[in-house]
C-alpha cells in the first residue's frame, strides 16, 4: 500500500507529488496518457506561479518572456509595459513533462497509460480502481483535472454554468514574424466571442491562440475560432484546435473528504476572468501536500483532519478566486463599455497587467478603479461625441 497516490501529471498533481515524496512517502503517480502529451493550454506561466513552484524553471523550457500586454477591442488597440518580468510562454506538453520528471526524482513511482476508472474509501485506505487493476493508498489527491473522476467522492459534478471552453492552436510562424507581430507581450482581444476574449500568445516557431467563452448561448464555437483568426491575417488552412473545458473559480465548493483531496482544476481553482489556472494549481498542490504530510505524520486521514487543506487554500487565494468572479460578472455585464474603458485608458491597464503576478488581487484592482469610474466613463462620452 502507499502513502499517498496522485492522479494526474499537470503542474497540481506533480507539484504535491514532488513534495510529499521529498517528506519522504511511499508515491504513486498515474498518468492515463503517456508523457510528453498534448495539452491544450495557452501556455503563460505567470511570475505568480513560477513564485510558487518550488523548483527553478530550465531555461530550455522558456519559450519567451514577457513584461507587458495588448489589449483590442474592435479597431482600438492599447498597449502596457511593465518594468519587470510578468510571465513566461511555454509549451505545456514539455513543462509537464519535466514536473512530473522532478517527482519522479524525488522518489515517486510514475505509471503512464492507465485510467482510472473510480476511487472509493474504506476504513483503512483509499482504493483507486484503474484499467491496470487497483492501488491501494493511505491519502488521495485528485488532480485530474475539470472532469475529475476522484471528485465523485467529495462534490457534485460541475454544472454547465460553471464551467466555460476554450478552443486552441499553434500557429506555425517565424521566430521574426513573431517579433514584429509582438515581441514581449501577451495580446487579448475584447469583443471576439461572448462573455470571453481571445488570445495571441508569442512562442518560439509559433503563436498559441485560442479563445474562451463562459456563455450558455456559444452554440458555435469553430466558426467564432476561425473567424478570429482570420481576422487576425493567419494562415487558417490546416488549423485544427484543441477544446477544452475550464471550471470557473471563486465558487463555494467542497475540496476534501476521507482521505482525499482535490487540487488544480479538479477543485474549481481558476481565476474566473482571466481563466489562469497554473498558478492555483501549483498553490493548490503545495497546500495538499502540506496537508498530506501532516496527516501522515499524525495518522489521521479523516476528513476533519484534511479540513485543514481548505484553510491553508483560503489564507492563500481562496477570496481572490472569490473577487475574480464578481469582477467578471461585473465585467460581462456591461461588456462594451467595459472594454473600451480597458482599451482607452492606459493608467487602467499599467494597473490590469498586476493581477497575473500575485502582486495585486481584484478586490484592489476593483478598489482602485471604483472612485476612477465616473471619470472614465465621462471620457468615453465625451470620446463619442467628437
Amino acid at each position: 500500500m502507499y502513502d499517498a497516490i496522485i492522479i494526474g501529471t499537470g503542474p497540481a498533481g506533480s507539484t504535491a507529488a514532488r513534495n510529499v515524496a521529498t517528506a519522504g512517502l511511499n508515491t504513486l503517480i498515474i498518468e492515463k496518457d503517456t508523457l510528453p502529451r498534448v495539452k491544450p493550454c495557452g501556455g503563460a506561466l505567470s511570475e505568480h506561479a513560477l513564485s510558487n513552484l518550488g523548483i527553478k524553471l530550465p531555461n530550455s523550457l522558456i519559450e519567451r518572456e514577457c513584461f507587458g500586454a495588448r489589449i483590442r477591442y474592435g479597431t482600438c488597440s492599447l498597449e502596457s509595459e511593465a518594468c519587470e518580468r510578468l510571465s513566461v510562454m511555454v509549451s505545456r506538453d514539455r513543462l509537464d513533462h519535466h514536473l512530473a520528471n522532478c517527482a519522479v526524482d524525488a522518489g515517486a513511482e510514475l505509471i503512464e497509460g492507465v485510467r482510472v476508472r473510480s476511487t472509493h474509501t474504506d476504513e483503512d485506505c483509499a482504493v483507486v480502481e484503474t484499467t491496470e487493476g487497483a492501488f491501494r493508498s493511505k491519502v488521495v489527491i485528485g488532480a485530474d483535472g475539470v472532469n475529475s473522476v476522484c471528485a465523485k467522492n467529495v462534490r457534485p459534478p460541475f454544472t454547465s454554468q460553471e464551467i466555460c471552453f476554450a478552443l486552441e492552436a499553434e500557429i506555425p510562424a517565424s521566430n521574426e514574424w513573431i517579433d514584429e507581430y509582438i515581441l514581449n507581450k501577451g495580446e487579448f482581444h475584447f469583443g471576439v466571442v461572448p462573455k470571453g476574449y481571445g488570445w495571441v500568445f508569442p512562442k518560439d516557431g509559433h503563436f498559441s491562440v485560442g479563445i474562451a467563452n463562459r456563455s450558455q448561448d456559444f452554440l458555435r464555437p469553430m466558426d467564432a475560432y476561425l473567424s478570429f483568426i482570420k481576422g487576425l491575417g493567419f494562415d487558417h488552412t490546416n488549423v485544427k484546435p484543441r477544446g477544452h473545458f475550464l471550471p470557473i473559480g471563486g465558487l463555494d465548493r467542497k475540496t476534501y473528504a476521507n482521505r482525499i483531496l482535490l487540487v488544480g482544476d479538479a477543485a474549481g481553482y481558476v481565476d474566473a476572468f482571466l481563466g489562469e489556472g497554473m498558478a492555483y494549481a501549483i498553490a493548490s498542490g503545495n497546500m495538499a501536500a502540506e496537508t498530506a504530510i501532516d496527516a501522515w505524520q499524525n495518522d489521521d486521514f479523516s476528513q476533519g483532519s484534511l479540513a485543514s487543506y481548505h484553510k491553508r487554500c483560503m489564507d492563500s487565494f481562496l477570496p481572490n478566486l472569490k473577487y475574480s468572479s464578481i469582477f467578471s460578472k461585473l465585467f460581462y455585464r456591461f461588456p462594451k463599455i467595459s472594454s473600451k474603458m480597458l482599451v482607452n485608458n492606459e493608467p487602467m491597464l499599467n494597473k490590469y497587467i498586476y493581477l497575473a503576478t500575485g502582486k495585486l488581487g481584484y478586490l484592489s484592482f476593483m478598489k482602485w478603479i471604483a472612485p476612477r469610474l465616473p471619470y472614465y466613463l465621462v471620457k468615453d462620452v465625451i470620446g463619442k461625441r467628437r
